[in-house]
């Protein structure tokens, strides 16, 4: 029975963590975008100390004909333009599109998407 609930704890403390991790803005704050930059202070998990951190969000969005999706080294910012943050995570462009006028269009997307927090710093 001991074995058991060591486990169910153990279990129940990764499960925590990797719930930490996947939505950055559950344990960072001050969250802001400078052009492509994304500043924030986040927790470690081992103290709960807050430590500044930042990410190049071109190594983690990508614009997909028009649309703003996560993607590793994706270069958003080669082909979207007026990068804003709206409210806590919503991050919003205008990216061309895959039609022959390559026009820019609106788009956005939940940062909580393509950013975690790890162990107090920002990773895609």
């Amino acid at each position: 029975m001991q074995f058991f609930l060591k486990n169910v704890a153990l279990f129940s403390l990764f499960a925590i963590m990797v719930s930490a991790t996947s939505k950055f803005a559950n344990t960072c704050r001050e969250i802001q975008s400078y052009g492509s930059e994304l500043r924030a202070e986040c927790q470690e998990f081992e103290n709960g100390q807050l430590r500044p951190t930042s990410i190049d969000l071109n190594r983690c969005l990508k614009n997909n004909k028009g649309s703003l999706k996560c993607g590793s080294n994706g270069n958003y910012q080669s082909s979207c333009i007026n990068c804003v943050m709206r409210g806590h995570t919503e991050y919003e462009c205008q990216c061309r599109n895959a039609d022959q006028e390559h026009r820019f269009v609106p788009t956005h997307i939940d940062l909580n998407k393509c950013i975690s927090n790890n162990h107090g710093e920002l990773r895609c």
